[in-house]
């Protein structure tokens, strides 16, 4: 009777101090919350740094850019009519006519600038422009060509970003050369850009073929508008992670590990505003379309990923110390869990230090590796074999490894993560399925 009594307080004593372990690690990962958040905090401040250098380099190299037209624009004279069918006044309005096809053929060439350790990616581009304007329908818009001040007409087109030309720019119409000229008023397709007056009159006989060299810089995009009655796009590059954005996709597509080629067919039918129409009735600045150069999941996003991911591989790790501790009755002392602890969030401070200088899988390969080797010695010097050491290691190797597999994936990462959460938590039931947690 009096065994039966000194095992049964033996029993409570010990569930008491399951408890009171249970308790102390729960509490040990709250605390750990605390510098998990804080080193979230630094990497969005590295990252905000990051895109203020972006910024800078931008700002002296090119914005992104985008390129609507040629547009012409013909003014013409008004005159207002009283009730008698009397001329009041006479008013000058402009109408404007777009190609009846714009052709772009252009390709993107890549790179990437410093400053400081950070890299920016922009890019130059060479696009050849051709296309064909008809005989302006003045008759359809109801005004008379008699009034049309060709003097005053002119060819634009807007870019978006000025710095961004490289040489000067010429239009070839109908064969002959003329040079365009800096600035553009035309609100409806842009606020910058460039204009060709047509005093010439070799430049008001149509129909009109026409062509136009750009090089530009620019960086992250690069946009077109559909002006064209039929506007085709063809558009290749050596950048091998391309965002296709916009109004329109590409109608053909192929992406490559040594770049892409994307082609587009827009028709009239498929934009919101006219061939041609009279005054600020329409614009053509909301029917963009073209292509970003992605930097899929840089490294400051993944290292915000796998951080976000750090309060698991602690629990993970704690659960398989502590499971240790039940199975082979050693304990290990609180301090020791707070230890193994900060060196799995040491590793992402060391992986967002690294992967600033060598990119983020050669920051993760080494960030991971001279962590597991510290918690291995570590562990060594309170566990009673190398055996049980390396497991519970292998335990935070595999984690990290885990971890770092999602961080390859874009669409499956949550499938994939739940799947081996899943698979975890089955394990974990399977193995302490024998375990006598009352010690009776």
């Amino acid at each position: 009777m009096e065994t039966n009594q000194i095992h049964g307080h033996l029993s409570k004593a010990f569930n008491w101090q399951l408890t009171l372990k249970v308790i102390i690690i729960g509490i040990i990962m709250l605390l750990l919350l605390i510098p998990k958040l804080m080193i979230i905090e630094l990497i969005r401040e590295r990252e905000a740094t990051s895109q203020s250098a972006k910024l800078e380099v931008t700002d002296k190299w090119s914005h992104a850019q985008t390129l609507r037209g040629p547009v012409l624009t013909i003014p013409y004279i008004e005159k207002i009519m009283d009730a008698d069918h009397k001329t009041v006044r006479e008013e000058i309005r402009e109408c404007y006519f777009l190609p009846e096809t714009l052709n772009i053929d252009g390709e993107i060439v890549p790179r990437e600038l410093t400053r400081s350790i950070y890299r920016t990616v922009v890019y130059e581009s060479i696009l050849n422009l051709s296309g064909q304007f008809d005989q302006p329908p003045f008759e359809k818009l109801k005004i008379d060509p008699d009034a049309v001040l060709w003097e005053k007409a002119r060819l634009s087109v807007s870019i978006s970003d000025l710095r961004g030309i490289n040489t000067k720019v010429n239009l070839m119409w109908n064969g002959k050369s003329f040079p365009f000229s800096p600035g553009m008023d035309n609100k409806q397709i842009g606020e910058n850009g460039i204009s060709l007056t047509l005093p010439d009159p070799d430049l008001r006989s149509f129909p009109s073929k026409f062509q136009i060299k750009l090089e530009m810089k620019g960086s992250d995009e690069l946009q077109f508008a559909p002006v064209g009655e039929t506007t085709t796009v063809n558009i290749r590059s050596s950048w091998n992670d391309p965002g296709f954005q916009g109004s329109f996709i590409p109608a053909d597509r192929n992406i490559s590990a040594a770049g892409f080629d994307a082609h587009w067919k827009i028709l009239d039918f498929n934009r919101n505003f006219p061939q041609e129409w009279i005054g600020t009735e329409f614009t053509v600045t909301k029917s963009d379309f073209g292509v970003t150069l992605v930097k899929t999941a840089d490294h400051y996003q993944k290292c915000s990923r796998s951080t976000k991911y750090g309060i698991l591989v602690i629990l993970l790790v704690f659960l398989s110390f502590f499971l240790n501790e039940i199975i082979t009755k050693q304990k290990i002392h609180p301090f020791q869990y707070i230890l193994v602890g900060f060196s799995v969030l040491v590793f992402y401070l060391l992986l967002l230090s690294i992967s600033e200088q060598l990119g983020f899988n050669r920051a993760y390969l080494i960030s991971a590796l001279s962590v597991t080797g510290m918690v291995l010695a570590y562990s060594k010097t309170f566990l009673k074999t190398w055996t049980n050491s390396v497991m519970l290691t292998l335990i935070l190797a595999l984690s990290f490894g885990f971890i770092f597999v999602l961080m390859q994936m874009e669409t499956f990462a949550l499938l994939t993560g739940s799947i081996g959460l899943f698979f975890v938590l089955g394990l974990t039931m399977f193995l302490t399925r024998k375990i006598d947690w009352y010690n009776e």
